[in-house]
């Protein structure tokens, strides 16, 4: 009967096929019921119902119905109401910030429907109206296939034993890696290797290739998430604006030297040693004389010296506040004379950078605008704007992105902080978006290179108080794309961003295009877990002095302003420090008790128990968190949801946390214990109210109760 309920659940059409084709009929709405409503007529349906009644499945007749049959109604009936609750959720979410809500819709992507089922609503016959629903699992985790254990490249895998014998992917290191997909990485076999030895976030970079190519990697991406049962998360990387310099006569380009003039402007002719096109006149006209211009990546240096405009054929320069004779780029065009500083050869399409002055345009490009039309609709749990320069662009993303989902699954928003005004904006920028990447690139190449580091630390501090994720990119193993070992400073590199407390840190083109990825992520590992057991041994010298480690509260979450949820997670973090607990258990049902969770940065890993695979997704990406969506996990939600929010006792919850620590590997030993928290009833709107350690054996093993 177990089985026949969860197949109802992952596939309902197809499971009722099986089950009783005579049940089918009973399934298909009435003509006369409302769109996306099922109904039967009044001589089929059930006595005491409404004729537009949603919320039985029962077969209607004069009892003919199997026991399967009947098992199979049950499911149905909680896969409706789980429906409602998930459209209620939704819909409360979105009237919070202040938009119309409306149904989760059915996603495109198609994942495998074996082991990962959509629930799905009605599609409307509009084209736009495409969205994502509540993910579920009709399986538990499996562990590592035994041939893979076998191959040469095995040793590179981060694997751990749990209690039951099975070898599964460990959830133990805490900050995460991030891997850029690109042709060394792009098949199903190397994504699979490249999650095996560590991998929580797969980054596409929109940069490069189409659609198509997009879409095959996030079907092979959830192929390999229902394989292992295991959630992943995908990171959409916009290109954003690339302002770059016109063409040469010269196909070799010019050699620029130091001291000389020379001239952009919006003339498309073949530049020369003298003057260049720059066919983007919002940074003529942002120009003014004494700042900077940076060319191919900060190579080349000029200053402006004068600006004018040519109108009727004729140049000429304004003075300090002059305002030119026409606003129309066309009729009266700027251009500017700079001062070479640093010279060097400048060819054709080279990069142009404007590092300070705050460019009047949207990161948003016509084609970035298709990418994040494409990303909200298709499966992504991040999508990252590139070119911030303040907290308007955000803004401007989270309005595309909701008007893209239409009140379905909503992707989190993630800045990327690469231009000296988005440092000035960061803590608005940080209000507007769901996260921040320290993109050190383009961040180098405005900003003086010594106050990048410095910049980095600050950003992290910032995003923690804010309780918001940071990833720390570019550059992290660069030698790697060519050497199968790093460099000693890039080491260093990693384990200072992981010691200032960042929660992820990205490979660029080690991942992408290098020949050595495998390499490339299992030495990255194995520095952060090195970097996390230096904390750990100075934590432990610290408590060795009698010195016990005080638990701060961030920023944000000081006294005499602390909820009653916040003060439950701080003293489930001290309670689990004090104890020696192998990890911290929160259910959740959107995942905001885990982010203010990770603030307090605990040093064991946070199971995220969550009802939906959409949090679990997102999730993954914090420092430390390991989050599921399993099916035991999913029967109290639907039980919650079917019979009311007492259904569900605190043992049944410690049970399943208590589970899943094993299942997971994070417990090693069943005298090993878990602090779990929650908030009771399961799965209901409120702050966070129990707090129990429980041995791993479960709670019948229990020592204490709850607090």
């Amino acid at each position: 009967l177990g089985a026949i309920f969860r197949k109802v659940l992952a596939c309902p059409k197809t499971a009722m096929l099986s089950l009783s084709p005579a049940f089918v009929p009973s399934l298909q709405p009435h003509p006369s019921a409302p769109s996306g409503q099922r109904s039967w007529p009044s001589s089929q349906r059930p006595a005491g119902q409404p004729d537009s009644s949603a919320s039985s499945l029962r077969r209607p007749g004069q009892g003919q119905a199997t026991l399967a049959t009947t098992v199979a109604g049950a499911a149905l009936l909680l896969l409706a109401r789980r429906r409602s609750a998930r459209a209620a959720l939704v819909g409360g979410a979105r009237r919070s910030r202040g938009q119309a809500a409306a149904a989760p819709v059915r996603r495109r992507v198609a994942t495998s429907e074996v082991a990962l089922a959509k629930v799905e609503e009605p599609v409307d016959d509009d084209d736009d109206d495409f969205g994502g629903a509540c993910s579920i699992w009709s399986d538990e985790r499996v562990e590592i296939d035994a041939t893979l254990l076998k191959q040469p490249w095995s040793t590179l895998i981060d694997k751990v034993v749990a209690i039951d014998g099975k070898s599964v992917r460990a959830c133990r290191k805490g900050a995460k890696q991030v891997a850029t997909l690109g042709p060394a990485s792009a098949s199903a076999e190397m994504l699979e290797r490249l999650f095996l030895c560590g991998v929580d976030v797969f980054r596409l970079n929109f940069s490069h290739g189409e659609h198509d190519e997009k879409l095959e990697l996030i079907k092979r991406i959830r192929d390999l998430e229902a394989k292992y049962k295991h959630p992943i998360c995908i990171l959409a990387d916009m290109q954003g604006p690339k302002q770059r310099c016109g063409k040469f006569a010269d196909e070799k380009g010019v050699d620029l030297e130091s001291g000389q003039t020379f001239r952009f402007d919006l003339d498309p002719a073949l530049g020369d040693a003298q003057r260049a096109q720059l066919p983007h006149p919002e940074i003529l006209t942002a120009l003014t004389p004494g700042k900077s211009l940076l060319l191919d990546d900060g190579k080349i240096r000029m200053r402006v010296e004068r600006k004018g405009y040519t109108y009727q054929g004729k140049d000429m320069c304004l003075e300090p506040g002059q305002d030119p004779p026409s606003s129309d780029a066309k009729e009266c065009a700027p251009f500017i004379m700079c001062l070479v500083e640093v010279g060097g050869k400048l060819s054709a399409r080279k990069g142009v950078n404007t590092p300070d002055v705050v460019l009047a345009i949207s990161p948003i490009t016509p084609k970035d605008l298709e990418d994040i039309k494409f990303a909200s609709r298709n499966d992504v749990d991040w999508i990252a704007l590139s070119f911030v320069q303040r907290h308007e662009d955000m803004m401007e993303l989270r309005a595309l992105v909701d008007s893209f989902c239409k009140g379905g699954h909503t992707p989190k928003l993630l800045a990327k902080i690469e231009k000296p005004s988005a440092v000035e904006d960061l803590p608005a920028i940080l209000r507007e978006s769901d996260g921040v990447m320290v993109a050190r690139g383009d961040l180098g190449v405005e900003m003086n290179p010594e106050e990048v580091p410095f910049v980095q630390k600050d950003m992290i501090l910032q995003a923690l108080a804010a309780s918001k994720p940071v990833i720390v990119a570019t550059q992290m193993m660069e030698s790697m794309i060519f050497s199968p070992s790093p460099t000693r400073a890039e080491c260093s590199d990693i384990a200072n961003a992981i010691l200032d407390g960042c929660d992820a840190v990205m490979l660029s083109g080690e991942s992408a295009v290098g020949k050595y990825p495998l390499e490339c992520v299992e030495m990255q590992r194995r520095v952060i877990m090195a970097a996390e057991r230096q904390e750990a041994s100075k934590r432990l010298q610290t408590e060795g002095r009698g010195l016990q480690r005080k638990i701060r509260f961030p920023p944000t979450l000081r006294p005499p302003d602390v909820a009653p949820g916040n003060a439950i997670l701080a003293s489930a973090v001290s309670l689990a420090e004090g104890m020696g607990a192998k990890a911290i258990v929160c259910f959740t049902a959107t995942g905001r008790s885990v982010e203010r969770l990770v603030q307090f940065r605990p040093s064991m890993p946070v199971l995220a128990v969550c009802p939906c695979l959409e949090t679990a997704r997102f999730l993954s990406l914090y420092r430390g968190v390991y989050a599921t969506s399993d099916p035991a996990t999913q029967a109290l939600a639907s039980r919650v949801n079917t019979d009311g929010p007492g259904s569900v006792r605190s043992s049944e919850a410690i049970d399943v946390a208590c589970k899943l620590a094993r299942n997971n590997g994070l417990i090693s030993k069943e005298d090993e214990w878990i602090v779990v928290i929650c908030r009771l009833p399961l799965f209901t709107q409120g702050p966070l109210n129990v707090i129990r350690i429980a041995n791993a054996s479960g709670p019948g093993y229990s020592a204490v109760s709850a607090l």
